[in-house]
């Protein structure tokens, strides 16, 4: 009767866990690059957090690239808000040299768990060039996730968008913990007897 009342004990024990988290956990960088050496060009960039904001903004990242068309395809014009595509409407970032594999750098200004990640191509022309590598990173640069060959083209709706991974670790909560103990001590007690 006891062993079956510890065991019961200790399966409770196991089966309590944690799951408080639901995303790409550490993220602190995200950087675009052209998949297929052409032109970089990204009208827009979301990355939505487990607590459903979107990160990518101005108001929470800041965007670099190493060079840009003009003033109007600057790379704050990744995370403005706008995804309408337009080139001459001054509604995307592109980079200034051509096939130089250039990187779109977008840095949050906190780590952040990532549920999602959606990019946004152009609209007015050139959307084949819309295929993007993107590499998520954590505070000392390592790569945590890549996507390859990610497509924002035409017939694409000249955006894409992925559900991102969930890095949690099943840990056990301390009470579970403590459960599961006892469980082992009343069982070898009652073995004793």
């Amino acid at each position: 009767m006891k062993i079956k009342k510890t065991l019961a004990a200790l399966a409770l024990g196991f089966g309590i866990v944690s799951s408080a988290h639901a995303g790409l956990m550490g993220v602190k960088s995200i950087k675009v690059k052209n998949a297929i050496s052409d032109w970089l060009q990204v009208a827009e960039v979301d990355a939505f957090n487990v607590s459903n904001i979107d990160v990518a903004s101005s108001s929470y990242a800041v965007a670099s690239a190493p060079d840009w068309w003009d003033a109007s395809t600057m790379p704050i014009k990744a995370i403005d808000g706008i995804t309408g595509g337009n080139y001459g409407a001054g509604q995307i970032f592109h980079e200034g040299s051509p096939y130089t594999n250039d990187t779109l750098s977008i840095t949050f200004n906190d780590v952040q768990e990532l549920i999602s990640f959606s990019i946004f191509g152009r609209t007015d022309c050139c959307s084949n060039r819309d295929v993007y590598d993107i590499t998520f990173l954590d505070v000392a640069g390592d790569a945590l996730y890549f996507i390859d060959n990610l497509q924002a083209t035409a017939t694409q709706n000249h955006m894409a968008s992925v559900e991102l991974p969930n890095t949690n670790q099943q840990v056990p909560e301390p009470a579970s913990l403590a459960l599961l103990g006892l469980g082992l001590v009343g069982l070898a007690a009652s073995r004793r007897k």
